[in-house]
């Protein structure tokens, strides 16, 4: 009697801290842990913190293999397209599975379309530190089937025994996930309220077949893309929000889905975002005004030409706004520059700060959309790469590619992803204190 009783506690328990969800209606908030910080599961206290900038650094240079080319309409379940998608990314929630609430680690990815994560028995995956997840435990787990549409959206599906839905995806470091499609609950332990917040029925991949270059202390990847399979796409939720702190704070992020995330009052800087590339957001740069100087950019302006991107460090732009903005800077900056790491790092613009004639004082940085300005700050544009050493966190690409909005740049700013009225918004804030 007894044995048969304590179940009955724990789903009782668990129904009482669980709200489910209605979709576009939700609203809570999550955790985000980027993943070189010593409350990360990642993090490894032999690697010195400019070995993890190096890292981050050389990991931005890999993410441009995924770049599309500007002005390049690609549909968001073009198979090519899907397949680039870089299988790294820097910041993890820990999401909650199944009936059980079982846990896991994704990487969030904005550029991700399908959530997945490894799944037990596997005999092919990564060697994974924490438990796999048993999806045979579950009473909400069931596979899909090849006639779903959401099955045709995973790449290159396959249909498998009894009609099962199969999937692969190929990432652009040759890292790749294959398994089941499936539909599962999602949960998320709410950082306001302390309660879980449920979601039934979301398309999920259970990896039977994963490796490369993927960390053992992560199970796989939360799909933020623009995209119907994607978290986003499926529980129809039209905003959400976050705020990164600097770098090496070791506080938490937070991450805001449905009409909370909204953010308004003075200092809100707004431009349209751009959703017809593929799984990507991207928005339009027409610019940069450093102190007096006016930098124009050449690419076209008319469809986007930038994405916005949590999981890449840099940020990359035609080489004509960064040259202009490194000839404007270095005309500025009276401080010794330091060529050798310049060439080490491959970024155009380096400084020793610690020699005592150098100065280190940045003029009036701004990025422009058309007829709206944001005023950047130095955690926006420089990076430490070694003690003394600070280097310009901008990188130079062809004018044919898309330019890449990386997270240095969104440091200390709210940003709301505004999907119903296609906006883009920023605002200043403290992001290490922001609720």
């Amino acid at each position: 009697m007894a044995s048969s009783f304590k179940p009955l506690i724990l789903f009782v328990f668990f129904c009482f801290l669980s709200l489910k969800a209605k979709s576009n209606d939700a609203h809570f908030q999550v955790e985000m842990i980027h993943r070189d910080l010593p409350i990360s599961p990642f993090y490894n206290p032999t690697i010195s913190k400019f070995q993890l900038v190096r890292q981050a650094v050389n990991s931005s240079f890999v993410r441009l293999k995924s770049i599309p080319i500007l002005n390049t309409t690609l549909s968001t379940t073009s198979k090519s397209f899907t397949s680039r998608i870089r299988s790294n990314g820097e910041y993890l929630m820990k999401v909650y599975l199944g009936t059980q609430y079982f846990p896991v680690w994704l990487i969030v990815d904005t550029g991700s379309t399908l959530t997945w994560t490894q799944c037990y028995p596997c005999e092919a995956c990564y060697k994974q530190k924490a438990r796999l997840y048993n999806p045979q435990l579950s009473l909400s787990y069931k596979l899909a089937k090849c006639s779903e549409w959401q099955c045709l959206d995973t790449g290159y599906p396959t249909c498998g025994f009894k009609s099962r839905c199969n999937y692969l995806y190929n990432y652009v470091d040759f890292s790749y996930t294959a398994g089941n499609l499936a539909t599962d609950r999602l949960s998320f332990l709410s950082s306001k309220s302390n309660q879980y917040v449920s979601f039934s029925r979301i398309y999920i991949g259970c990896g039977y077949a994963n490796g490369g270059f993927f960390s053992p202390q992560t199970s796989g990847i939360f799909g933020l893309g623009n995209s119907p399979l994607s978290f986003i796409g499926q529980t129809k939720i039209t905003k959400f929000s976050y705020c990164l702190p600097e770098r090496f704070l070791n506080v938490r992020s937070k991450i805001t889905f449905g009409p909370k995330a909204q953010i308004e009052g003075n200092g809100v800087v707004s431009t349209p975002l751009i959703t017809y590339f593929g799984s990507f957001y991207a928005f339009t740069i027409t610019g940069f005004r450093v102190g007096s100087t006016e930098i124009r950019s050449s690419q076209s302006t008319f469809f986007g030409n930038t994405i916005i991107d949590s999981g890449t460090t840099l940020t990359f732009l035609p080489y004509d706004l960064v040259n202009g903005i490194v000839n404007a800077l270095s005309n500025t900056i009276s401080c010794q520059r330091d060529y050798e790491m310049e060439y080490e790092t491959r970024l155009g613009l380096c400084y020793d700060v610690n020699s005592m004639s150098c100065n280190f004082s940045l003029p009036e940085i701004v990025v422009k959309f058309n007829d709206r300005e944001l005023k950047l700050k130095e955690v926006n544009i420089f990076i430490e790469v070694e003690d003394g050493v600070k280097c310009l966190a901008l990188a130079g690409i062809e004018s044919f590619l898309f330019g890449t909005w990386g997270n240095i740049a969104q440091t200390n700013f709210k940003i709301e992803y505004d999907l119903a009225d296609l906006k883009l918004k920023f605002v200043p804030a403290n992001c290490s204190k922001s609720g």
